[in-house]
Formats: structure tokens, sequence, C-alpha cells
């Protein structure tokens, strides 16, 4: 078939042309009447021209392609029994399209219901990670734990890929307390990063977290800002223990919730990419490090109403999507009521696959690159957030922000 160029017939018109029309059109209203605001102070005009992304320089292609990993989250109760449900639930997932397994350890687990926990499960073929307050606390024994069972299982802990969910700074900086202090944290999770980096360098170690930020009211700079000063952190301290930043950043993960307002939360992931290489650059990390993003629907959007709830999390799914999240959980429907059914576990799995595997969303490398709209908003959500940024780390830092 020859190739057609579909616009060859039609003239290009100015921006100057399509001003005059736009005003004619307002009869004498003034075109800023079309404006809005969005997110703290960051307004948005009625229109955007290729010239408008330009001024920021050539559109940036945030990723060289867009697959996700589809996470679900299984909580562990407490002892072998608990261990037991949970493995069963985990293997039933996986035969139903999950890729990466969060387990929940709230509780003390020994390296027998570590092992229980595992059963019949290939890690080659999928992503594990640990979370809760176990691992948080004692990330070190969690992966001891995992190591002794590939080591027994015969499998190459250096091919498994994952994480825990580690994260002390943005744990005080919700609550106003550490796990146990700040050095005990910091040395526990420096023992972590060291055995990590020697036995399992594909896993994170420190997750960076702010959906609790998100669901108490944060906007999007606000998140993008907590996240940096976080992440900074963690590089200026642990780089004191003679850790390279390098091996630092290698080992890190950031969770953001993408919520109702569409656009924004895309162009929230794609501006953080863009903040988090500059921070990486001050930091002389010379190599241009992939940052792992991890995207969670957010609970402050759902509703009394499952439908409704069903229906947002479609949009906010694809919203993490098409700004470039690396693994996403999508929240069942009725999580605000508490443990979510089987039907709506399986709603929020099956979203993902008709995403992934019906619209192809997959197939389209950082599909939102060029768009003037989305460019233009990701910039000038980085700016926000930049400036929010510097304000934190002028007052020495997070913890010194924090009063502390």
């Amino acid at each position: 078939m020859k190739d057609t160029n579909l616009f060859a017939e039609f003239e290009p018109i100015a921006t100057k042309d399509w001003l005059a029309k736009i005003e004619k059109d307002l009869k004498g209203k003034p075109l800023e009447s079309l404006d809005w605001e969005i997110d703290e102070g960051i307004i948005v005009k009625p229109f955007y021209r290729r010239e408008d992304i330009l001024e920021h320089g050539e559109p940036h292609t945030c990723k060289t392609d867009n697959n996700w990993l589809i996470q679900e989250e299984v909580e562990v109760g407490d002892g072998v029994t608990a261990a037991k449900k949970a493995n069963k639930k985990v293997l039933d997932i996986l035969m139903q399209g999950v890729e990466s397994v969060n387990f929940t350890l709230d509780n003390v687990t020994s390296g027998k219901d570590f092992a229980t926990m595992l059963k019949g499960i290939h890690p080659e073929m999928i992503t594990l990670y640990f979370g809760g307050l176990f691992t948080e606390s004692e990330p070190g024994t969690v992966l001891s734990h995992l190591l002794k069972w590939l080591k027994d299982e015969k499998i190459n802990s250096r091919n498994i890929k994952g994480g825990v969910l580690v994260d002390p700074v943005g744990f005080f900086v919700e609550t106003g307390e550490y796990y146990e202090t700040y050095d005990t944290d910091m040395m526990e999770l420096e023992g972590a990063l060291l055995l990590a980096n020697d036995k399992l360098p594909q896993f994170s170690v420190i997750n960076i977290d702010t959906t609790s930020f998100h669901n108490q009211g944060s906007q999007a700079a606000q998140e993008l800002a907590l996240a940096l000063s976080i992440g900074s952190e963690y590089l200026t301290r642990l780089t004191e223990f003679e850790l390279a930043p390098e091996v630092v950043a290698q080992h890190m993960q950031f969770t953001f919730c993408t919520a109702g307002s569409y656009f924004i939360e895309i162009a929230k992931i794609r501006a953080f990419r863009l903040l988090w290489k500059n921070v990486l650059t001050a930091f002389e990390v010379k190599n241009s490090l992939p940052v792992q993003v991890h995207a969670k629907t957010s609970l402050r959007t759902q509703t009394e109403d499952e439908h409704t709830n069903m229906i947002r999390s479609t949009t906010e799914a694809m919203s993490a999507i098409l700004g470039g999240a690396d693994l996403l959980t999508v929240q069942p429907a009725d999580s605000v009521y508490g443990e979510p059914t089987d039907f709506t576990r399986r709603v929020a799995r099956n979203l993902q696959h008709i995403l992934k595997q019906e619209s192809y969303l997959n197939q389209v490398a950082d599909p939102a690159a060029g768009s003037y709209y989305i460019e233009t908003l990701s910039r000038k959500l980085a700016k926000k957030a930049w400036e929010k940024f510097q304000k934190i780390e002028q007052a020495g830092g997070i913890l010194e922000f924090m009063g502390v």
C-alpha cells in the first residue's frame, strides 16, 4: 500500500490565525478568561501549539518501552497456617496473570513460615516484593530468609527481581516516629543495602512511598517535592557510610498514587523522572540509572459505590500507564471498606489485562511524548515541584524542615 500524507492538502495554520479566530468567537472576552488553575498556581491555557513545548527544549522520552508489571498485594498473617493460606492465594493469582506479588508481612515471620509462603513459586518468572511492618523494621532478616530459601531451591539469587519495601524517613514524615531510632534504622538499611548489592543486585531496598501523603490530601507538586527530599536524605546519609551514590540509587524505588485528574497524573510521573535525573546529577551519579516507579490507584477517590470506584480506577490506571509506571497496583473497588472480596480483586486484576492485552497500552513507548499539552504540563509541574524541593533543602533537608 502506498504511503499517503493525509495532511498534504491542508495548509498549516499559524498561531496568530488561531488566536484571531478564538478572540472573534469570544465576542470581546479576553483569551485569559479561559485559563484555569490546576495545582498550586499552575495555570493551564485553553490551547497549545508546538512553540509552547519548544521553549522548554525538545520533547523528552521517559522510557524506551511502555510495558509494566501487574502487581497485587497479599497480606500474610502470623504462623504456618497463615503462610499456607497466603501461598494458596498467590499461586491462584499467578495463574490469573499477576506478574508481581507484594507480600505484606506485618507479623514476625520465621524462616520456616517464609519457605511455606513461597512454596511452588518460581521467582525467576515474576518479581517478588516484601512489605509490612516486619519487613520495614527488619529488612536484613527478610533478605536472609529469602536467600536461604533460594539456596535451598538451588535458584541463583542474582537473577531475582523485586525488593523489600523500607522507608524509615518517609515513615517519620508521616507519623513523627521511626521504626526504632534514626541511627538504628539507617544502620539496618545500610546492612540490607550491602546484602542486596552483593547477593540480590536486582532487588530494591528503599521504597520511597508518597501514597499516605496523597491520601491525606497532598497535591501533585507536594508529592513530588517530598519524594525528591526523602530520596535526597537517603543519598546524603547512606553515602556517609561510604556507599557509592550509584549503589544507593540502584536499590531505590518510588511509589506514587494516581488519582482522578487524568492529565496531571500522567504529567506527575513524567515530571518525576526529569527531576530525579537532576538529583542524581547533583550527587555526581555519572551513569543514567533508570528509576523504578510503582503506581497505585488512589484510595482518596473511592466512594461507597463500587461501580463508581471501578470506573475511577480505570482512568487512574491509564494515567499511571501513560505516564510510564513500571509496576501498577489497582486497588479493589471495595478497599475502603476493609478486606476486598475475591470478586473485586479479580475485577482490579482484569482491568490491567484489558489495558494491556486488548487496548495495547504497553506497545507504544511513552505515548504522551510530544503532546503539546502534556509536555507543557509536565514541565510546569516539574518546575513547581523543584521550587518546593529547593525550599526544603534550603531548610537543611526533610528532617530539618520537619523540625527534627
